[in-house]
Order: structure tokens, then sequence, then C-alpha cells
């Protein structure tokens, strides 16, 4: 296995080294380098060509959002996770819409930050479970959406709605087909389907939907 050069930019030194130290722990993961605010971070970026970027919102100098838009100014196909402390809508959005291949919450388990790392180098996105479910119930009320009420015309077998379940859940591919031992690319085929039935395009828009049709 190829490893995984990651690079990780947070304006707490203690932040930065308890990273490392999880990340350490998994043999297909190298920490290459370190920054402690935004313009250092894309410097960093230009000067090691990291796989994933681990970016925190809130820094000093440039705040996460324009440290996106700057690296993938420079490399439109740059991976970049946000990990940070705040859940609050705003930072959710603006992230995801500049790019962000994911946004984890530092409260979160370690398996999440490193499915996260996995899933964007993998070209997907994830999102902690807890930003799931705040961006669904935006999503289901911006719609008028009502998963009490509502009845789904679209069928799907018990191992396609576990599927979902799961997706729902913040489970990556990989973990999905872990828990329904399928493979990682069983389960990514059985979702373009799925995603199809739905009409959606993105894992968020295919939780929301399932979150509203009460498949999940």
């Amino acid at each position: 296995m190829d490893m995984i050069k990651v690079l990780i930019v947070d304006d707490h030194s203690v932040v930065r080294q308890g990273i490392r130290s999880l990340l350490s722990n998994y043999e297909e993961i190298d920490v290459i380098g370190e920054a402690e605010n935004g313009r250092l971070g894309l410097e960093q970026y230009q000067s090691l060509a990291p796989d994933v970027t681990l970016l925190d919102i809130r820094m000093p100098d440039l705040d996460g959002t324009e440290v996106i838009k700057q690296i993938r100014a420079h490399d439109p196909n740059a991976k970049v996770v946000m990990l940070t402390s705040f859940d609050e809508d705003e930072y959710i959005d603006t992230s995801l819409r500049a790019g962000a291949m994911g946004y984890v919450l530092k409260s979160g388990s370690d398996e999440n930050l490193v499915n996260a790392i996995h899933a964007a180098m993998r070209g997907e996105r994830f999102l902690s479970p807890k930003v799931t479910d705040r961006v669904v119930e935006r999503l289901m009320n911006a719609k008028g959406f009502s998963k009490q009420t509502a009845v789904s015309a679209i069928e799907l077998d018990p191992d396609d709605r576990e599927i979902l379940r799961l997706l729902v859940e913040g489970y990556s591919n990989v973990e999905i087909g872990e828990a329904l031992f399928m493979s990682s690319t069983s389960v990514k085929r059985r979702l373009s389907k799925i995603f199809e039935k739905l009409k959606v395009q993105t894992r968020t828009q295919a939780a929301a939907e399932a979150v509203r049709q009460g498949f999940a």
C-alpha cells in the first residue's frame, strides 16, 4: 500500500502534536509537515505536495476557507479535509463550497478522521455523523420534508436499505462493505444504482433522501 502523505495545518501546537501522535498508529499514513497558520499552511502545501491536507477553519493570517481556495487555485485536484471544533452551518457550507473533501469534528472518534483521509484519497466526501445530521436536517426543512408523513414509491431491497442506513450514519464504502460482507467495489456499484433511483448525485443528498423517504 502506498503511503498517504498528510499535512496538518492548525494554530494550536497541542492539537498538531495530538493529531500526529494519533496518525502514527496507522502505518499507511505519513505526516510530512505541520503549519501553525493559514499562510504557512499554503506555503507548506506548495513545497511538500501532500496527498491530504488536514485544515482547521479558524486560524491567524488566512482562515481555512481562504486556504482551501488558494490551494485549489494552485492544484484543482487537491484533497483537503477540514478538521475543526466548529459545526456551525456557515462554516460547513463555506468549506464544502470551497472544495473541502471532508468536514470532521475534533470531538469525533479517531476512526472518523482516518476514514476521512482514506475517503479523500478515493475522491469521496466524508462528513462527521453529527455534521451529516445537520446537513440532512437543513435539506429536509428547506424542502418541507417530513419523515413521518413520507411515503416512498421507490423500491429498494433490504441490502440497499441497509447500505443507505449505514451511509446516513457516516460509514465509508469500505466500512459498509465490512459490515455487510461485501467488497467496497460492490458497495460503490450498488450506491451508484441507488443514487440513480433516488435521483441524487452526492452522499449527502442520498442521506437526506434516505431519511425523507423513511429508508433510514
